[in-house]
């Protein structure tokens, strides 16, 4: 074997071991923010777990929505500008509704939304005479459904 051969050996074996640290490292990695990822999921689903509201009630009249509703979980909400509302029946569905939202039953924290307190929310909005489901939806995307009957409109 001569010098070339030697050196050429000694350069394929630099690129071969050059290349497996860098299969290594990008798998590491990999493995690293797919870890992260499961780790957020993980996470996103404990606290859809640990959200819950309950409609209490839910009536019409003179153009408004009334609904009272109950945070039967155990998260907190410091506000309720996520809180999706829909109403839907007689082949017709909603935008999302937007009213004004006061809690009535406070427990503890002012102004925080916290666990087995009541809340109540009352929308402007006109609906015609029938069958109504009500759909509220916190900011984890739990919800709840309530029907209720418009007499007239």
């Amino acid at each position: 074997m001569g010098f070339d051969s030697v050196a050429v050996a000694i350069m394929l074996s630099a690129v071969v071991l050059a290349i497996g640290y860098l299969l290594i490292v990008g798998n590491s990695i990999l493995a690293e923010q797919a870890m992260e990822s499961y780790k957020e999921i993980t996470h996103s689903a404990v606290k859809r777990l640990q959200s819950n509201v309950e409609i209490i009630s839910a009536s019409y009249g003179n153009g408004k929505i009334v609904i009272f509703f109950k945070n039967v979980g155990a998260t907190k909400f410091k506000n309720f500008e996520s809180f999706d509302i829909i109403v839907y029946g007689n082949s017709f569905v909603s935008d999302y509704l937007r009213g004004n939202f006061v809690i009535v039953k406070e427990l503890t924290n002012p102004e925080i939304f916290d666990p087995q307190e009541t809340a109540m929310v009352e929308i402007d909005f006109q609906l015609p005479r029938g069958n109504y489901t009500l759909l509220i939806c916190t900011t984890n995307a739990v919800c709840d459904s309530f029907e209720f009957y418009v007499e007239g409109g």
